[in-house]
């Protein structure tokens, strides 16, 4: 427990953290707003194809968002 609670406060971890919560907000997302609770495609091809789908959803959501004047 010492070794994690002096690592805890590094640089390093905290990176690791931030990245860590970016990734979760995407999924949050994927799963709330594009419905991918559970996938429609049977098979590991399927759920692979359909998950790349809606990644790409998402980054065409992005793109949108960062191009549109504000």
């Amino acid at each position: 427990r010492d070794q994690v609670r002096a690592l805890s406060g590094t640089e390093a971890s905290i990176r690791a953290r931030q990245r860590r919560k970016r990734i979760e907000r995407v999924f949050g997302h994927l799963k709330r707003n594009l419905n991918l609770r559970s996938l429609k495609l049977r098979g590991l091809n399927g759920a692979a194809e359909e998950f790349t789908m809606a990644a790409a959803a998402y980054n065409l959501q992005l793109l949108a968002n960062r191009a549109a004047p504000a």
